[in-house]
């Protein structure tokens, strides 16, 4: 090889290194540690126009999926770096955003260490990240949280699992509780032959169900329940048919999808055995919850259920009337 030939060799060589290096950077920087809504250690994933950002310090949630910096999820700033003490272990009032769970809901154990305290955060790629709680003393239960956001697209695939880490077997189900920012409009599909006789059940209070609830704001359409606006009361379940969606229309002109598996012929854990619930608070936020199955989890062992979200630009109809057809459309190429 004559000399000019090595240096060209070289050059090239010294090229392609500066280019994976560039490449490097850019892929650390789509995922990072930061500090954000006043907390220290939490993970932001960045990918194109979307950002999601990962809370440890306070119950392991989401607290930003946002499309074009307008963030879906609600958010209170008086929560801004709340963290739970001994002398203060609860949030005066709902903790915002992104927030996950265990059922049944009335017959878990307690989960305030999940919902409230602090959780560890890794980075595990280049678009991916987890987080995972303490272990319960009582139950030996932990949880692990695992989200990982597409390269191309808005698609943030979550999934949680359930650990039994102490002696005692363990009935247990996934529970989400995400508030999305509220006075929006949600879509779902409903199965052929349904238990409830108007597709969905509302609570009148903690202790009363009506089965047959009547209300002006929730309307079926094509085989979809739609809830247009706040409901007399906020507590809904429901099933969703194995097509496994629900949409929410939010007023920011957002589409915010939850796509998740639906088990057929399967025990569900819930008072209804529902496999979908929606707690509408008015104007102020609206939770999705998708539920799992009703897990039977040995010592030693481990369950795991998965969501996965996106979020798309959808202009809001001032009129609240809304299409499911169209919806189904837009769920259908969301991939």
């Amino acid at each position: 090889m004559t000399k000019q030939n090595l240096n060209i060799t070289t050059i090239a060589v010294n090229i392609i290194i500066l280019l994976l290096t560039i490449s490097l950077a850019q892929a650390q920087r789509n995922v990072s540690f930061v500090s954000a809504y006043g907390f220290d250690s939490c993970i932001s994933l960045r990918s194109n126009n979307i950002e999601v950002i990962l809370e440890p310090n306070s119950g392991g949630r989401v607290i930003r999926y946002a499309l074009n910096g307008v963030n879906v999820l609600y958010e209170d700033t008086t929560q801004n770096g709340w963290i739970s003490t001994a002398s203060m272990p609860r949030s005066k009032g709902h903790l915002a955003g992104g927030r996950f769970d265990i059922g049944p809901s009335r017959t878990k154990p307690n989960t305030d260490l999940f919902f409230f305290g602090k959780w560890k955060a890794e980075i595990t790629s280049q678009s991916s990240a987890k987080l995972t709680s303490q272990t319960d003393a009582f139950t030996g239960i932990f949880l692990i949280r695992e989200f990982e956001l597409d390269k191309r697209t808005s698609k943030l695939r979550f999934r949680q699992t359930i650990v039994n880490s102490g002696r005692i077997l363990l009935y247990a189900s996934f529970w989400s509780r995400t508030f999305a920012t509220g006075n929006g409009i949600c879509v779902m599909p409903f199965p052929e032959t349904s238990r409830f006789p108007n597709k969905y059940i509302m609570f009148m209070n903690r202790d009363t169900i009506n089965m047959s609830p009547s209300d002006s704001n929730i309307l079926q359409k094509d085989g979809y329940l739609i809830i247009k606006g706040p409901p007399q009361k906020p507590k809904l379940e429901m099933d969703v048919s194995e097509a496994g969606w629900i949409a929410y229309a939010a007023t920011a002109n957002l589409l915010f999808v939850k796509k998740f598996k639906v088990y057929n012929n399967t025990r569900y854990g819930e008072v209804s055995a529902a496999n979908t619930s929606v707690w509408y608070n008015g104007i102020h936020m609206t939770e999705i919850e998708p539920i799992g199955p009703l897990e039977v989890i040995m010592p030693g062992k481990k369950k795991s259920f998965t969501e996965e979200w996106f979020l798309v630009s959808y202009p809001f109809p001032s009129d609240r009337k809304i299409k499911p057809l169209q919806i189904q459309h837009l769920v259908e190429n969301l991939k």
